[in-house]
C-alpha cells in the first residue's frame, strides 16, 4: 500500500484540488491519505467534509516541511511513502505506477517522477549535489548574471534528459516516494531542516547507506511550483535557505566549511536584501 503525505502551510486551496485529482485516479482502499496542517490557520472544514477518507494532522506550531512530514510518517501504514506537495495535480495514477516500479526494484529507496509545467512542458526536477562552490554562486546570486558557468550546471544539471528513466542524486521533493525499509534503516528526514534541503539530505543520507535514487521518466505528474511560497515574502524565503544550506555545509562538508558559510552570512544577506528588491514575493 502506499501512504500519501502532503503538508498544508496556507495553501489550502491547492490542497484540496490535488486531493480531487488524486482521488479522480487513485481509491481510497488504495492509498491512505495524511494531510498535515501545519499550524497555518487554514480552515480544514472543506477538508474533512470533501474527503472523510483523509486523516487529519494539526499542529500546535510550524514544524517545516520536513517535521510536518515526519508527525505523518510516523502514523502511515504503506510498504512506501510519497510525499506530493499540495501544489501537485494527478492526470493518472501515477501513484499505483511508481509503486509497481518500486516492487520490482528492491535496491530502489528513493523514485521521482517527471514533473511537468502546468502548460505540459517539462520542469527541472533532478539535480546533482550540492557542493560549498555552486552554494556560495547561489548565495551571491550569481546565476542570475552568469547561468550557464561550469559549477552551476554540474549542480543543475543543466543537460539531463528528462526522457531516460535513471539513476540520480536527488530528485525534487514535491513528489518523492520513500521506501518503508530504507525509512527503518536510516531514519526520517531531519526535521532541522525548517525548509528546503531536507530531501537533498536524505537522498544523500540514503545513497551513502547503499540506496539507489531513481528518477522514472514514464511516470508524470503537473506541477505549479513554488505555491507553498506564494504569500511568503522573498526575504524571508532567503533566510530560510541560508539557514538550510549553513545546516547542509556543516553535516556534510565538516566544521570549517560550515563556518565558513557562517561567516559569510553578512555578504549573503546584503545579497538576499537585493534580491527581495527586485522580486519583493
Amino acid at each position: 500500500m502506499i501512504s500519501v503525505v502532503t503538508v498544508n502551510y496556507k495553501t489550502m486551496e491547492y490542497t484540496l484540488r490535488m486531493l480531487e485529482s488524486l482521488f479522480l485516479y487513485h481509491s481510497k482502499e488504495e492509498v491512505e491519505v495524511f494531510v498535515v496542517e501545519n499550524a497555518s490557520g487554514d480552515c480544514v472544514t472543506e477538508l474533512t467534509q470533501r474527503f472523510p477518507q483523509v486523516h487529519l494532522i494539526q499542529t500546535q506550531i510550524n514544524l517545516g516541511f520536513a517535521g510536518g512530514c515526519n508527525k505523518a510518517i510516523k502514523q502511515a501504514k504503506g510498504d512506501f511513502i510519497v510525499l506530493v506537495n499540495p501544489d501537485i495535480l494527478f492526470e493518472n495514477d501515477a501513484l499505483s505506477q511508481i509503486e509497481d516500479k518500486m516492487n520490482h526494484s528492491p535496491d530502489i529507496g528513493i523514485g521521482g517522477v517527471s514533473l511537468k509545467n502546468l502548460d505540459g512542458t517539462q520542469q527541472a526536477c533532478v539535480w546533482a549535489f550540492p557542493q560549498p562552490l555552486d552554494q556560495f554562486l547561489l548565495l551571491v546570486k550569481i546565476p542570475h548574471l552568469f547561468p550557464n558557468i561550469k559549477p552551476l550546471k554540474r549542480w543543475l544539471m543543466s543537460d539531463f534528459d528528462y526522457r531516460q528513466s535513471s539513476d540520480v542524486d536527488q530528485v525534487m521533493g514535491a513528489f518523492f516516494c520513500i521506501r518503508r525499509q530504507m525509512i527503518e534503516e536510516i531514519g526520517m528526514l531531519d526535521d532541522g531542516f525548517f525548509m528546503w534541503y531536507e530531501e537533498v539530505d536524505f537522498c544523500y543520507r540514503a545513497k551513502k547507506a547503499g540506496w539507489r535514487v531513481y528518477y522514472h521518466a514514464d511516470i508524470w505528474a503537473k506541477h505549479k511550483k513554488g505555491a507553498s511560497f506564494d504569500k511568503i515574502a522573498t526575504i524571508q524565503k532567503q533566510s530560510m535557505l541560508r539557514r538550510s544550506i549553513v545546516r547542509y555545509m556543516f553535516k556534510h562538508y565538516g566544521i570549517s566549511t560550515g563556518i565558513l558559510f557562517l561567516l559569510l552570512e553578512p555578504l549573503f544577506w546584503v545579497m538576499s536584501l537585493f534580491a527581495s528588491v527586485i522580486k519583493p514575493h
